[in-house]
Parts: C-alpha cells; sequence; structure tokens
C-alpha cells in the first residue's frame, strides 16, 4: 500500500501540478511557516480548524496538501523541509481536528516563487483534486 500510495504521489507531482489550471483547485488559505521551520505556528491554528471543517464536510473527496519552501533554502534541505510541512499539516488536521485523513495526501512539492516576499513562499497550499 506504501508503494501503491507513494507512485500515486509521484503522478500528482509529474501529471498535477503540471495542469494545474485543469487538474484541481487551491482551496482555503495557505499555512505559513516560519523561515526553515517544519512546525505549524499556533497564529494558523484558526485557518486549520476551518480547513478541517472543510474537509470533514468533503469525506468522499480527494485532496492534497503541497508544502513549498522559498529559494532561499539550501538546495539540499528543499525536499525534506517542503515534504516535513505538508505532513506536519496532515497529522494536525488528524491528531488535533480529528480529521479522517485517508484521503488527503500530504506531498513536497519544492521551492515557490509566486510571492515577491520568500516568508510568503515558506508554506502548505491546499488542494482539491
Amino acid at each position: 500500500m506504501h508503494i501503491m500510495r507513494k507512485l500515486i504521489l509521484m503522478l500528482f507531482i509529474c501529471v498535477g501540478f503540471a495542469v494545474h489550471a485543469y487538474a484541481q483547485e487551491m482551496i482555503g488559505q495557505r499555512v505559513i511557516f516560519k523561515k526553515d521551520s517544519v512546525t505549524v505556528d499556533e497564529s494558523q491554528f484558526a485557518m486549520l480548524e476551518m480547513m478541517a471543517s472543510y474537509f470533514k464536510a468533503h469525506p468522499k473527496e480527494m485532496f492534497f496538501i503541497g508544502g513549498f519552501t522559498s529559494k532561499s533554502t539550501p538546495q539540499e534541505r528543499v525536499d525534506a523541509v517542503c515534504e516535513q510541512r505538508a505532513q506536519a499539516v496532515r497529522i494536525m488536521l488528524q491528531d488535533k481536528y480529528g480529521v479522517d485523513c485517508t484521503h488527503i495526501f500530504a506531498i513536497g512539492v519544492g521551492v515557490s516563487t509566486k510571492a515577491d516576499m520568500d516568508e510568503f513562499n515558506e508554506k502548505v497550499e491546499f488542494f482539491k483534486k
């Protein structure tokens, strides 16, 4: 099962993000992280509670939690930081807010350059498949 899940996630990364506008939509707000942190800050809890309610109301739909970092993160740490951020949010949704996360997948996406300021690229975003 673990191998199949990884294959699905890899397929999503390769295909899903390439056709972002057609395949899925971003939902909710972003969870912002402090530079080099993989711990969800308490200031983000209200937003996570809102997302938990949304996920509970849509138990049959598939969702992805995508972890990002800024271009100032050392290249050798990008994959780990992104993956750990996405996993931290998924675990918190499950453990703190009681969300059944069997339909929610956490993936490390990579470097984001959407925002001009690096601190707004240190984030996790939610996608609906």
